[in-house]
């Protein structure tokens, strides 16, 4: 597992999450590693999904443009399209526990094949009887980040819906896909189904101190 940490740990120094923050790179590699000796202690979980890891931020670490802008697919740089909304008008579920620190990981990901067709309302009620937990629109474009081919490789994965953040009173989605040319970040209705959408959840939640799911420490087998 370690092999997936340092290789997305690199990816993020290479399109430049150090300067967005505004810090050196050594600065960013001493707040990533804490998290990195806390996974050679975690316990396997079951794996489901089809992403073993992610290195995920906490909302506001950098801009959601500016880390869109970074991810690129079919060499086009990705972009935010949530007219008439911006991704600050979506909050992250009240279920959901967060870990304390700038990054944090998600684990087991799934994209959602299985939801394909299926409406954001409903996915997000299997993945909580799952045992599992909803993306948020942070983490979404985290894991967009580091696996861009989540965009255009429908043979292995999909493009993604985030039902773990929602604007309050509102059916709309924030989701990620390939349009126009370009990765975008966008939003779709909850009862609404896609071909090519998938809501995304994880396993759990690991912070450098401790997980939010309960049982013990746990990563991918």
């Amino acid at each position: 597992m370690l092999n997936h940490f340092d290789r997305q740990a690199e990816w993020l120094l290479k399109v430049g999450y150090p300067e967005m923050m505004g810090i050196s790179d050594g600065q960013f590699c001493a707040k990533l590693a804490p998290l990195r000796s806390r996974l050679t202690l975690a316990e396997p979980v079951e794996r489901r999904g089809n992403i073993p890891l992610c290195i995920a931020f906490r909302e506001g670490v950098v801009g959601i443009a500016d880390a869109m802008s970074r991810i690129q697919a079919r060499s086009a740089n990705g972009i935010v399209d949530m007219t008439p909304l911006s991704p600050a008008d979506f909050h992250v579920l009240y279920e959901l526990e967060i870990p304390t620190g700038e990054f944090y990981l998600l684990l087991d990901v799934d994209t959602g094949r299985d939801s394909l067709n299926v409406s954001p309302e409903n996915a997000l009620a299997a993945i909580r009887g799952q045992g599992r937990t909803p993306l948020t629109l942070a983490e979404g474009v985290a894991l967009t980040a580091q696996v861009p081919e989540l965009l255009t490789n429908g043979k292995d994965y999909n493009c993604i819906q985030m039902p773990g953040s929602r604007k309050p009173s509102d059916q709309r989605v924030p989701s990620i896909w390939f349009s126009k040319g370009a990765p975008r970040l966008g939003w779709c209705w909850d009862r609404n189904i896609h071909t090519w959408l998938g809501s995304a959840s994880a396993a759990c939640r690991l912070g450098a101190t401790s997980p939010t799911m309960g049982g013990p420490p746990a990563m991918p087998a």
